[in-house]
């Protein structure tokens, strides 16, 4: 399991993100982001971030991550995933995992890497399973029973503002292609 796979996702994002923000100012990011203007795709995406938009705060997330635009702070990029997360989106979700399966920003914890794998898995996340079963290979019994009873308490007082990613046709694997 790689991040930087993972952070790829920000271009794509930008690219079906008009609904969760003003179409004008995504086309103005995505055409910042592919030129590699990264100080103005973060002037662009910031107040859309903080207006609580989730794919900018992912996106957000991203270039804190990978420091391109801003100075890389895990600290933030963690901060931007957990918003952009808590509202469903399972890259955020993902990534927040491999944080804390990696140490990244925080000590490592397989409990809570767990916990973000599980949440994405539910929204549809094709790498999340996989991601899911690798770390459970590390934990123990309790370990995983504890993680399982964080899921299960989060989502019975949490809806997600973003649905479930649907399988693509005849993948075979939710979230078209990334399983």
């Amino acid at each position: 399991m790689n991040k930087p796979l993972f952070s790829l996702l920000a271009g794509s994002l930008l690219m079906t993100a008009p609904t969760w923000g003003a179409e004008g100012d995504w086309d103005r990011a995505r055409a910042a982001h592919e030129r590699g203007d990264y100080a103005e795709e973060v002037a662009i995406i910031r107040p859309l971030a903080e207006k609580g938009y989730p794919f900018a705060q992912f996106n957000m997330g991203v270039l804190y991550d990978e420091g391109k635009g801003v100075p890389l702070d895990d600290a933030q990029a963690m901060q931007w995933y957990r918003k952009a997360a808590e509202q469903g989106v399972p890259q955020a979700q993902v990534n927040l995992g491999i944080m804390y399966e990696q140490g990244e920003g925080v000590p490592s914890d397989a409990v809570r890497a767990y916990f973000w794998y599980a949440l994405a898995e539910s929204q549809g996340d094709g790498q999340a399973p996989r991601a899911k079963q690798d770390i459970a290979k590390k934990m123990t019994p309790t370990q995983i029973e504890e993680a399982e009873r964080q899921v299960k308490e989060f989502k019975a007082k949490h809806t997600f503002p973003i649905p479930p990613l649907p399988p693509a046709p005849d993948s075979g694997a939710a979230h078209g292609g990334n399983g």
